[in-house]
């Protein structure tokens, strides 16, 4: 049988004012609606029944906690007061607006590896009997370890070189009932993007959102820390690729080279046929994310 729960008129709030003469304002800072819970059977029970029913909010003011009042004689019957209170730094419900906080930064620099096929530069120092020596802007045109066939049977197996791998993470307060689906859509279109315009110092194109993440309490907070994580890769203001420059390549932008086979003086020679600089992630402003 479903226990009862009933809401009483009785109750406690506390009031305040806020602002300056001739433009007051009341805010309540503390309230207390109090409950009685007909034959639960337990004291759990009683608790569970009126933290089922008690509003999340109530006058502005987050759920805080509820407090158990007693006995109501010898009936088995309880009396449950629910608490709604501001919240403080220690409760860990943050202050003021959505937008008035400045967020913490996190940097972390460490090391990753990138595959190249293609030299930045490259030099023949070496040329067996028989063969020739190939000048520096031939060789640059060899792809790095080349088997040396054509056609189906050319293979180039490459090298993995090391890289910086740069992310920030930017760290704030948020109000819970400001991330409501529309916003988790929002976030949603911009992962992935790479930013338009100069983002905390890195130049269009370097910086690229990862996505946010949050935990948050279903009731007795109103306000919650969200991380929001950035991958930065470096642009290159003169791009170099098989002795080719190619200009300004921007952080996230996919420099590749078609390579063709000929044959002179009677052997394989490989050679860059084309160079291209590909534009693989959409860019979009990052100034809705409020970071």
């Amino acid at each position: 049988m479903a226990i009862e729960v009933v809401r009483l008129n009785s109750g406690h709030e506390t009031w305040k004012r806020t602002g300056s003469a001739g433009s007051y304002t009341t805010v309540c800072t503390s309230a207390e609606i109090e409950y009685f819970v007909k034959s639960p059977g337990t004291k759990q029970a009683a608790i569970t029944g009126v933290l089922e029913v008690c509003p999340a909010e109530y006058g502005g003011l987050p759920f805080k906690e509820v407090r158990f009042d007693g006995y109501e004689g010898n009936s088995g019957d309880v009396n449950i007061t629910a608490v709604y209170a501001e919240e403080d730094s220690s409760s860990g419900g943050g202050s003021g607006s959505e937008t008035d906080e400045t967020p913490t930064m996190n940097f972390d620099c460490s090391a990753g590896t990138m595959h190249r096929v293609q030299a930045i530069s490259q030099k023949c120092v070496y040329a067996g009997e028989g063969e020739k020596q190939e000048s520096d802007a031939e060789a640059a045109a060899v792809p790095i370890g080349w088997n040396g066939k054509t056609g189906s049977e050319s293979e180039a197996s490459g090298v993995d070189v090391p890289i910086g791998v740069l992310r920030e993470t930017y760290t704030k307060w948020m109000k819970i009932s400001a991330m409501d689906s529309a916003w988790k859509r929002k976030v949603g279109r911009l992962v992935g993007k790479v930013n338009t315009a100069s983002f905390h110092g890195w130049d269009p194109g370097e910086c690229m959102f990862l996505g946010c993440s949050f935990t948050a309490p279903t009731r007795g907070k109103t306000k919650v820390q969200v991380s929001f994580h950035f991958g930065i890769q470096l642009g290159e203001s003169n791009a170099k690729v098989a002795g080719v420059s190619v200009g300004n390549k921007k952080g996230y932008e996919h420099i590749w080279a078609i390579s063709r086979d000929v044959v002179e003086g009677g052997r394989n020679v490989r050679k860059v046929k084309k160079i291209y600089n590909a534009v693989v992630c959409h860019d979009d402003g990052f100034g809705s994310l409020g970071v």
